[in-house]
C-alpha cells in the first residue's frame, strides 16, 4: 500500500459515482493532465457494497475512454470501512527484524482473522521520549473490499498498479494543496452514503475515523417530507425548487440532517480530545460530494466554535485554461479530493 508508484490514474469509485483524475508532472510541479466523473445508477450499489461490478466497470471504461486520457495503470483506493489502521510501539530493530516480527506477531495487533484481511506497515520514527523504541503504521484491508476493487478494474481492461486507503489519499491531496502545517486541522470528506475524517497535527494523522453520514439522508429526509420521487428529491437538494414547494421548509430540513452530521462530528472531536487534550482542532476543511450542498458551510458555521472552508484540491494544480473551464474546476475540486490524491501516487 505504502510503495511508490509512477504517472497512475487516481480511481475513486464512490456509491455515487465514478471519479478519474490524472497528473503529469512538469518542470517540477504538477499539471492537470484530465479529470471527469461518471453517476452511477442506485443499483450498482447495496448497503455501501457493490453488487453489480459489472455495470461499475462499464462506467469506469466510458469515462476513461470519454476523457481521453492516456495509460491503463490504476492506483484505487479501499473505503475507511474496510481498513484498520493503528499505530503501534515495538523495540528499535532493522526492516528485516521487523518483518520477522510481523510475521510471528501480527495476530495480536489486528481484530481481524489473519487470512481474511491483506496487511501493510512502514516504519514512521522513534518514540520521542523513548529512543529504543519506533513508532509502526499498521494498515490492515479486508481482502474482499481488494479483491472487489481489483477486479473491476480488470473488467475495465485497465490494472491496478497501487491500493491505497481513502484516509491517506486525502491527507496526499491536502499536503500538496497546503503543504506542510504547524497547527492541527480536521478533514472531512462527505460522499453519499459515508463520510471520512482525518485530523492532522503538523501533517500527521494519528485520528481517522469513516462516519455513517452522507447526502443520500438528505434526499431521503425531502423525498419523504414532499412525496417524491428519488431524482425529484436528488434535484431538490441540489436547490431546483419548484414553484409549489417553499424554499424555507426545504432549508429547515436540509439544516435538521446537517445539525444530526455536525453532532456526530462533535462526539468524534471530543474523544479524540480526551486522547489528545492539548491539539485543539484551529480549522476544518470539508470536500467530496456533499460539501457542496447549499446551506452545508453556513450550518457548519453557526454550530462549531472552528473556522470551517471548502477544500479544493485543484486550487494548487497548474492546469491549462483553454483544456479546461476554471469555473468548472472550481466547483467539481472539492469532489475530486480523494481520486487526487490517489493519482500522486507513483509507478515504478
Amino acid at each position: 500500500m505504502f510503495a511508490k508508484k509512477d504517472n497512475l490514474l487516481g480511481l475513486d469509485v464512490g456509491s455515487h459515482s465514478v471519479k478519474m483524475l490524472q497528473l503529469k508532472l512538469k518542470d517540477g510541479s504538477f499539471h492537470l493532465a484530465g479529470l471527469g466523473l461518471a453517476p452511477l445508477p442506485r443499483e450498482a450499489f447495496s448497503e455501501g457494497r457493490v453488487n453489480q461490478p459489472e455495470l461499475v466497470a462499464n462506467r469506469i471504461k466510458t469515462l476513461f475512454k470519454n476523457l481521453k486520457l492516456k495509460g491503463k495503470l490504476v492506483a484505487a483506493g479501499v473505503s475507511g470501512y474496510d481498513v484498520m489502521i493503528k499505530k503501534i510501539e515495538v523495540p528499535a530493530m532493522s526492516e528485516k527484524e521487523l518483518d520477522n516480527r510481523m510475521q510471528s506477531e501480527l495476530g495480536q495487533y489486528i481484530p481481524y482473522r489473519i487470512e481474511e484481511v491483506d496487511v501493510d506497515y512502514q516504519i514512521m520514527d522513534l518514540v520521542k521520549d523513548s529512543p529504543n523504541s519506533m513508532e509502526v503504521l499498521l494498515v490492515a484491508a479486508k481482502k474482499e473490499s481488494v479483491s472487489e476493487h481489483v477486479n473491476m478494474v480488470r473488467q475495465s481492461n485497465m490494472s491496478t498498479q497501487v491500493m491505497d486507503v481513502d484516509f491517506f489519499a486525502l491527507n496526499n491531496a491536502f499536503e500538496t494543496t497546503y503543504g506542510v502545517s504547524d497547527g492541527t486541522v480536521a478533514l472531512l470528506d462527505i460522499g453519499s452514503h459515508k463520510a471520512i475524517m482525518n485530523i492532522m497535527i503538523q501533517n500527521l494523522t494519528p485520528y481517522t475515523r469513516a462516519l455513517s453520514i452522507g447526502g443520500s439522508q438528505i434526499t431521503d429526509a425531502i423525498k419523504d417530507r414532499f412525496k417524491l420521487t428519488f431524482d425529484e428529491a436528488e434535484r431538490m437538494k441540489l436547490g431546483y425548487i419548484p414553484n409549489k414547494y417553499s424554499k424555507e421548509e426545504l432549508q429547515e430540513i436540509v439544516s435538521s440532517v446537517i445539525r444530526n452530521w455536525i453532532s456526530e462530528f462533535k462526539r468524534v472531536i471530543d474523544f479524540y480530545l480526551t486522547n489528545y487534550p492539548h491539539r485543539d482542532i484551529e480549522k476544518i476543511y470539508l470536500s467530496g460530494g456533499s460539501c457542496r450542498i447549499p446551506g452545508l458551510k453556513k450550518v457548519f458555521h453557526e454550530h462549531m466554535d472552528i473556522d470551517v472552508d471548502i477544500f479544493n484540491p485543484l486550487n494548487k494544480i497548474n492546469y491549462d485554461s483553454k483544456a479546461f473551464d476554471p469555473a468548472y474546476l472550481d466547483y467539481i475540486g472539492p469532489q475530486m479530493a480523494i481520486s487526487l490524491g490517489l493519482a500522486l501516487r507513483k509507478a515504478g
